[in-house]
């Protein structure tokens, strides 16, 4: 199951000397719920597969929030996580100006900018996890508490 494909993060994994794998799955978002359809897809429950949002704390901290498929942020959890009193997502061109990847394909891994990461304690109780790899389709599965170290991370609850 393994599909190589060389992106920032990859790139940015391999330069950590991070150990995962990586899986391509069709990419199709005109039939919704894209992550579900990503966990079906692979074969994994969609709990142990995550979504990266880039987010805004207080209209002006930009952040990731790393969180399950199948759930929903909790913003005012997540604004808390980092010190602030609220959050939002943050419009699709000002993401990619800041992390350099497409809306569908965002990741924690490689960005242009370092973002604060928040991810969901969920995550906690999974062996190993999905994520996104960098591309729309394409998803690369390692701990979480490699996730946690390589963006210096934490973890909080911020999904419901």
């Amino acid at each position: 199951m393994t599909d190589r494909q060389d992106t920032a993060a990859t790139r940015f994994l391999d330069s950590a000397a991070i150990s995962y794998r990586t899986c391509r799955y069709d990419y199709a978002p005109q039939k919704g719920h894209i992550g579900e359809q990503a966990a079906s897809a692979i074969g994994a429950e969609p709990s142990a597969v995550f979504k990266t949002l880039a987010v805004k704390i207080d209209r002006k901290q930009p952040a990731f929030a790393v969180i399950p498929v199948d759930r929903r942020v909790n913003f005012k959890a997540l604004a808390a996580a980092l010190g602030g009193r609220n959050a939002k997502m943050m419009q699709p061109d000002e993401a990619h100006d800041r992390t350099g990847f497409v809306s569908g394909g965002t990741t924690p891994f490689g960005s242009r900018e370092t973002l604060p990461t928040v991810i969901d304690r969920s995550a906690q109780k999974h062996r190993t996890i999905w994520i996104n790899a960098g591309d729309r389709g394409f998803l690369a599965c390692l701990t979480p508490q490699d996730v946690q170290m390589v963006t210096q991370g934490l973890f909080a609850s911020i999904a419901e």
